[in-house]
């Protein structure tokens, strides 16, 4: 079922609940000694980003969208409590066509990180001037744009993929550290949710590891969930995707998300033959969606 942008923006409006976007905030200058003490000192911190807002969505299960060389990369440590930021702030740009990026030589207070990918690379038309807020409509592009990031620790991976999935988690781990869980339970519930809600519970969330595309299974996934994110910018901020998970866990208990998703994944169901590959996560998808 496909309706005009303008209607779809009105229903999107009316029916959204309203949600203030996960952000970063300034933590607490109170910080005990242990907190104070460099944790890691002079490492490195590699990745790869996919670009949710690079083009249309080209409905491909196999092929990666990748940020193109330039585009701003920044990575904040985080208070290990709280997920506020402290204030230490590093950046970096995606290197060639790979969507490869580094933070070289760093030194950190604590293990846990949030790195985010601007919408857009550095070039002739554009240049960063030092804000840190994407979250509009861009015209060139006639659809919304926001940034996408990962929470890591980084005792336990240096090498991270920022993706679909990893956007949506990262608003989840939030809303749950603020309604009191640990990190480590915060992760372990989150893990969970965001494998659920695509149709892959019971699976293992590796999608914060760069290794994940070894997986062809979770890359599919991944993908369908870009393409899905792709389309929905069209209408509405990308951002109320992530909240709604963030806020419930779930992508079926926002109408508006669940109808949208299932009318798109039903299209490219009928568009592929049984033999796709892709077709039996396309159906685990829906039925996800529609669990409520």
């Amino acid at each position: 079922m496909k309706v005009s942008k303008i209607a779809y923006a009105m229903l999107v409006a009316v029916t959204l609940t309203a949600c203030s976007d996960v952000g970063d905030s300034v933590t607490d200058p109170a910080l005990s000694e242990q907190d104070n003490r460099v944790a890691l000192d002079n490492i490195t911190v590699e990745g790869h980003a996919s670009h949710l807002s690079a083009s249309t969505a080209t409905n491909s299960t196999m092929l990666r969208r990748v940020a193109d060389a330039g585009t701003m990369v920044r990575m904040a440590e985080l208070d290990s409590v709280t997920l506020d930021t402290t204030g230490v702030v590093f950046y970096s740009r995606c290197d060639g066509s790979t969507g490869e990026f580094a933070f070289d030589h760093v030194s950190l207070r604590g293990p846990y990180v949030k790195i985010e990918i601007a919408p857009y690379a550095e070039s002739e038309s554009w240049q960063w001037n030092g804000d840190w807020s994407f979250d509009m409509f861009d015209q060139e592009k006639d659809r919304f744009v926001a940034t996408y990031g990962v929470i890591v620790d980084l005792r336990k991976t240096r090498t991270v993929d920022i993706n679909a999935m990893t956007f949506l988690e990262t608003f989840r781990l939030h809303r749950l550290v603020r309604l009191g869980y640990s990190l480590v339970d915060a992760k372990e519930r989150a893990d969970k949710e965001i494998m659920s809600a695509v149709g892959l519970s019971g699976e293992t969330f590796d999608f914060d590891k760069r290794e994940y595309v070894r997986n062809q299974d979770h890359q599919i996934v991944n993908n369908l969930l870009e393409n899905l994110i792709v389309e929905w910018s069209s209408y509405a901020s990308p951002l109320q995707v992530a909240n709604a998970f963030g806020n419930k866990g779930s992508l079926s208990t926002n109408t508006p998300i669940r109808e949208f998703f299932v009318d798109e994944l039903n299209v490219w169901k009928r568009q592929k033959s049984n033999s796709d590959s892709a077709i039996d996560f396309i159906k685990r998808f829906i039925e996800a969606l529609q669990e409520k």
